[in-house]
């Protein structure tokens, strides 16, 4: 609102509509996504090893990715 986006750059963390158009139009310079696929994927592969018995790491780092303008349109990003 205040047109500062030349002086301080923002970064978002998910997204939705409205931080995909403020980043669309150069209003965020990033958004940090989540995967959710992997999320879900790692989780059950983890509960699945947990329930035979079997040693699990106590942290499962399911990765971020930084969406820009410049890579937005990948189909990769854009899948998230």
């Amino acid at each position: 609102e205040n047109k500062l986006g030349d002086k301080i750059k923002v970064i978002g963390f998910d997204s939705d509509e409205k931080t995909v158009g403020f980043l669309k139009e150069g209003v965020l310079a990033g958004l940090v996504v989540q995967d959710p696929y992997r999320m879900g994927y790692d989780g059950v592969k983890t509960a699945l090893a947990v329930s035979k018995g079997e040693k699990v790491e106590t942290f499962v780092d399911t990765g971020a990715n930084l969406v820009t303008k410049a890579n937005m349109a990948d189909p990769k990003i854009d899948a998230l």
